[in-house]
C-alpha cells in the first residue's frame, strides 16, 4: 500500500534527534508499504536535506500554523500527494489540524504524540480552546495514541477508544549491556531537552543533595534547550562544575554509549506522552528514577525503578539512594529482558497493520 505520512516532527541535518520517533514509525511502516513523508518543517529549520532516509521518501515544506500562507501551501501539497497514495497517516496534532480542514476522503489514520494534551491547561480560556481544537480528533477514520493517558484524553472525542501503540524503543547493539560507570562514583544520566518540563535544574540539585549526603556521584545530561544557561549557572553556584557534564544533543549511537556506561537514569519530568528516553534506559539494563505523569507510569517496573510523587530535588535524591541500595532490585540482564518483552517491535508492526486494515475497511 502507498502511505503518505504527514508530520511536523521529523529529523533534519541540523536537528537530527527532533521527531526521531516519527522517523522510526516511518521506517517500520516502510517494511511492508511504500511510504512518503511530507515533513511540515518549521520555516527557520528548512535546509537542504536528503530526499531518502532509510528507504523512505521525504519531502519538506515550510509550515507554521501562525503563518496562513504556509498552512495553505502545505494543505495544497498534501492533497496533491494524496492523489498518488492509498492511505493518509498523520502524525502529531498540527498535522491532524491541517488534514481536518482538507476534506480528506482517503483512508486516514492519525497517531498522536503531543504531550500538551495530557498537561493540565493553564486556565479556563486555555481549557476551552484546547477542547475546541480537540474536536479534530473526530475526523480521522482511526486514531492511535502512544500511551493510555493520551488515549484517555482523546476518548471524549471518539466513538470508540483509541488503540494504544507505543513508540519504538532502541536497544543496544547485540551483546552490549549496561555495565555501569566502572568507578566508585555513582554515574547518573538523563536524556531530554534542557527545558523546564524535563527538570534539569531539579536533577542538578538532586545531585548536590546526593553528594552532600556522602554519595560520590556525577550527572551527565544529554540534550539541549532554552534552560542551558540557567543550568550552567546553577551548576557553578552549587560547585558542581567537575561533577556535571552537558553533552548537548547526540546521535542515537552515542546516547547508547552513555546509557551503557551509567548506573542510574534520572529524569524529573513533568509529563510524558510515552517516555522514549525512559524506556530506552530500561532497554539498556539501566534502572530509572523519574517523576511526573504519562506513558512511563504504565511500564516502569517496581524492581527496576522509582516513580517519585514529589517533583523536587530532595525526593529525587532519596529515591536514587533507595533504589540503588534495594537488595530486590533487578540486575541489568533482568531489566533488559523485561524491556525486550514489553517493547516488542514485532507487536508494534502487527498493531499498525491491523489499524491500516481497519482504516481501509471503513472506507469500503
Amino acid at each position: 500500500m502507498r502511505v503518505l505520512a504527514v508530520t511536523p516532527w521529523f529529523p533534519t541535518p541540523s536537528h537530527p534527534v527532533s521527531g526521531v520517533f516519527t522517523l522510526r514509525d516511518a521506517e517500520l511502516l516502510a517494511t511492508d508499504h511504500e511510504v512518503t513523508v511530507l515533513h511540515l518543517c518549521r520555516p527557520d529549520w528548512l535546509e537542504p536535506a536528503p530526499d531518502q532516509i532509510s528507504g523512505v521518501r521525504v519531502e519538506r515544506i515550510p509550515f507554521a500554523i501562525t503563518k496562513p500562507g504556509t498552512f495553505l501551501a502545505a494543505r495544497r501539497r498534501m492533497r496533491e500527494l494524496l492523489k498518488e497514495h492509498d492511505l493518509l497517516h498523520t502524525m502529531a496534532f498540527p498535522a491532524l489540524l491541517l488534514a481536518a480542514v482538507s476534506g480528506i476522503r482517503a483512508p486516514w489514520v492519525h497517531t498522536e504524540h503531543f504531550s500538551t494534551l495530557v498537561t493540565p491547561p493553564a486556565n479556563a480560556v486555555a481549557a476551552f480552546g484546547r477542547r475546541m481544537l480537540m474536536r479534530a480528533f473526530k475526523r480521522p477514520g482511526t486514531v492511535v495514541a502512544v500511551s493510555s493517558s493520551l488515549a484517555d484524553a482523546i476518548a471524549p472525542f471518539r466513538e470508540v477508544p483509541a488503540p494504544v501503540i507505543g513508540n519504538r524503543v532502541e536497544f543496544p547493539q547485540a551483546g552490549v549491556l549496561h555495565r555501569g560507570g566502572g568507578s566508585d562514583e555513582l554515574a547518573l544520566v538523563a536524556v531530554g531537552g534542557l527545558v523546564s518540563r524535563k527538570g534539569p535544574l531539579i536533577a542538578v540539585e538532586a545531585l548536590k543533595e546526593l553528594r552532600d549526603s556522602g554519595t560520590a556521584a556525577t550527572l551527565t545530561w544529554i540534550g539541549d534547550g532554552e534552560e542551558r544557561d540557567a543550568v550552567v549557572a546553577r551548576v557553578c553556584e552549587l560547585g558542581l562544575v567537575d561533577a556535571v557534564t552537558l553533552t548537548g544533543a547526540l546521535a542515537p549511537e552515542l546516547v547508547s554509549e552513555y546509557l551503557t556506561a551509567s548506573d542510574v537514569f534520572v529524569l524529573p519530568v513533568e509529563t510524558e506522552t510515552f517516555g522514549v528516553a525512559i524506556a530506552e534506559a530500561l532497554a539498556h539494563g539501566v534502572p530509572v528514577v523519574a517523576t511526573g505523569t504519562g506513558g512511563h507510569e504504565e511500564f516502569l517496573p517496581a524492581r527496576a525503578s522509582r516513580l517519585v510523587a514529589q517533583r523536587e530535588s530532595g525526593a529525587v535524591a532519596r529515591a536514587v539512594a533507595e533504589l540503588m541500595s534495594d537488595p530486590e532490585r533487578w540486575d541489568a540482564t533482568e531489566v533488559q529482558a523485561y524491556a525486550a518483552q514489553r517493547f516488542s517491535e514485532a507487536s508494534r508492526k502487527e498493531a499498525y497493520e491491523a489499524t491500516y486494515r481497519e482504516a481501509v475497511q471503513r472506507k469500503r
